[in-house]
């Protein structure tokens, strides 16, 4: 299923973009790579439904995305001081929200079937911890199944942290003279310092399970002066 919502609207003088879309991809049976690609063959060929379950390629299978974008400019002042300082001021947001994507708590060949991604067995309803980097998913939650058994968890059944970005642009031209002008522009990415956290490490009997292998996301601040002539 995939929906979408494209919107571009001007409010008193003032550009606004505004897109949502939503997707949802099922697998339909194949025993894939945990980034979504390659077919590994059936984890177990007498039950194919066994490997249904939500799509992991990121591409396919992303939920949520939602995109806010503007455009605003102040306006000209008519007074003696206000229009050298607060005048065509052109301020720029762009506001990104993703959901996470999604992965399977694998084990290593516990059924003696040589078969890649073999799943863990889910003991407890709630499997997420605290969703930090350090504890986005409970070890306690899952266990190895007995030796030559399948692990009854569905694949791809855990969310992965979801994205958030906001980055701003405040511009400015300044006349000289008829054909010199400055431009002044400063722009901040990631305005709201947000951590990006990467997937948790989901292979069960990994000293690392639960925990995310990254976190990223520092502010970052950049100016300039563009002279035209």
């Amino acid at each position: 299923m995939h929906t979408a919502l494209l919107l571009t609207r001007t409010i008193h003088g003032q550009l606004h973009h505004y897109s949502r879309f939503g997707a949802q991809s099922a697998n339909g049976g194949l025993n894939s790579s945990q980034g979504g690609s390659g077919n590994l063959g059936y984890i177990n060929p007498d039950n194919r439904n066994f490997d249904k379950g939500n799509c992991a390629s990121s591409l396919a299978d992303r939920r949520h995305v939602f995109n806010l974008s503007g455009v605003a400019e102040s306006p000209k002042f008519s007074s003696a001081v206000l229009p050298a300082v607060a005048s065509e001021w052109r301020f720029s947001p762009i506001l990104r929200i993703l959901s996470g994507v999604w992965q399977s708590a694998t084990v290593s060949d516990t059924a003696f079937s040589a078969i890649a991604n073999q799943r863990a067995n889910q003991i407890l309803p709630n499997m997420y911890g605290e969703k930090t980097q350090d504890n986005w998913l409970n070890p306690a939650a899952f266990a190895r199944p007995a030796p030559g058994a399948l692990g009854n968890v569905s694949p791809n059944t855990i969310l992965g942290p979801g994205q958030f970005q906001f980055d701003a642009s405040l511009t400015r031209t300044f006349q000289i003279r008829e054909n010199q002008s400055v431009e002044f522009r400063a722009e901040a990415f990631n305005v709201t310092n947000s951590p990006r956290l990467g997937n948790p490490t989901t292979k069960v009997n990994s000293s690392q399970f639960g925990r995310t292998a990254s976190k990223n996301g520092s502010r970052i601040m950049r100016f300039a002066l563009k002279y035209f002539f």
